[in-house]
C-alpha cells in the first residue's frame, strides 16, 4: 500500500506506506483553531511508514502545548504531518488522500462546538481512547467576553476579531480545494457581509495564499500558528468565517452540506442536513 498526500500549494508532499494503526475524529478547540473546522482526522502511522517526498522548505511548526508541536505549509497553511516519535507520525487526511482507513472514534467530544451536531454511530470518548496511552493536551485560554459580537480567533492568540452581525448562512464543503486547505474531511464556513468581522488584533500577521487558476478560493491564516482566519472577499461582497476560528456560540449551524460529489472516500456523512452534490441549491 502507498498512499501519497500533499498540502494545498503542493509544496509539501509526502507518502505513507501502511495502513494507520489508529484512526480518529479529534474535536478538541486547538484542532478546531487549526482546521478551521469541525474536526481534525488523523491517521496515525509507524515512523518507518511515512516519508517526505519533497523537501520541507516550506514546513514550519508551531508548539500548541508542551506536549504537541504541529506542523504545516508556510506558503498555504495547509496542516501537514506531524510527529515521528514513539506515537509515530499524526497525518491530517483531509483532502489530500481520497482512498482509506475511516475514523474508529470521535475523541475530545467534551470539546465539540455548539455550532456542530455530532451524529453518526462511532464510539465516543471525552479524550484519547484508553488503549493508546496517549496524554491530553490544555486547550489554549479563553478570550474575555465581548457584549453583543461574537469572538473568533488563531490558535496562538496573535490574531483576533469580532463578528458583529448575523450570519447569513453557512455551510459543509467538501469540495477538494476546502478539505486540502482545511487538511479535513470538510470544511465549515460561516458568512456575513464585508463589514460583519472587525479584526480586534493582529491584522498584520495575516497571510494569505490564493489557488492558481481559481476565481475565489484564497486561504488566510495566521503567519505564526497557521490557524485559518476570515477573509474578506471583496468580489462577492462577503465574509468567509471558518467556523473553527469561533470562541463563542455564534447562534447559526450550518444549514446543508455541499460539494458531496467530491467527498473523500473514507468519510461518512451522516445526520439530517440536506446534501448537494454540487453548491447549494
Amino acid at each position: 500500500m502507498k498512499n501519497q498526500g500533499r498540502c494545498l500549494c503542493g509544496s509539501l508532499t509526502w507518502e505513507i506506506s501502511a495502513e494507520p494503526f489508529y484512526a480518529f475524529n479529534c474535536h478538541c478547540k486547538m484542532c478546531q483553531k487549526a482546521h478551521g473546522t469541525a474536526f481534525g482526522t488523523y491517521w496515525f502511522v509507524k515512523p518507518e511508514q511515512f516519508h517526505w517526498t519533497s523537501d520541507t522548505d516550506t514546513l514550519v511548526q508551531y508548539g500548541s502545548s508542551k506536549e504537541l508541536l504541529r506542523s504545516s505549509c508556510d506558503t498555504c497553511g495547509s496542516v501537514v504531518p506531524y510527529g515521528g516519535g514513539s506515537s509515530g507520525f499524526w497525518v491530517a487526511p483531509g483532502g489530500c488522500h481520497d482512498d482509506g482507513r475511516g475514523s474508529d472514534y470521535d475523541i475530545f467530544v467534551v470539546d465539540s462546538s455548539p455550532w456542530h451536531d455530532l451524529t453518526g454511530n462511532l464510539p465516543r470518548h471525552d479524550a484519547y481512547p484508553p488503549e493508546t496511552g496517549f496524554p491530553s493536551f490544555p486547550n489554549p485560554p479563553a478570550a474575555k467576553p465581548v457584549d453583543g459580537a461574537v469572538r473568533g480567533g488563531c490558535m496562538c492568540g496573535a490574531v483576533g476579531y469580532l463578528v458583529t452581525e448575523p450570519m447569513k448562512t453557512a455551510y459543509y464543503c467538501h469540495c477538494s480545494r476546502c478539505r486540502q486547505g482545511r487538511a479535513a474531511p470538510f470544511a465549515s464556513n460561516g458568512f456575513t457581509s464585508l463589514d460583519g468581522v472587525t479584526f480586534t488584533k493582529g491584522e498584520d500577521n495575516l497571510k494569505s495564499y490564493k489557488v492558481p487558476g481559481a476565481k475565489h478560493f484564497t486561504q488566510v491564516f495566521c503567519k505564526t500558528c497557521s490557524a485559518l482566519m476570515p477573509r474578506r472577499d471583496t468580489e462577492r461582497g462577503v465574509t468567509v468565517i471558518p467556523l473553527g476560528s469561533l470562541d463563542d456560540d455564534p447562534g447559526f449551524k450550518p444549514v446543508a452540506q455541499i460539494f458531496t460529489a467530491d467527498k473523500c472516500k473514507w468519510h461518512e456523512i451522516t445526520g439530517p442536513l440536506p446534501r448537494f452534490e454540487a453548491g447549494p441549491g
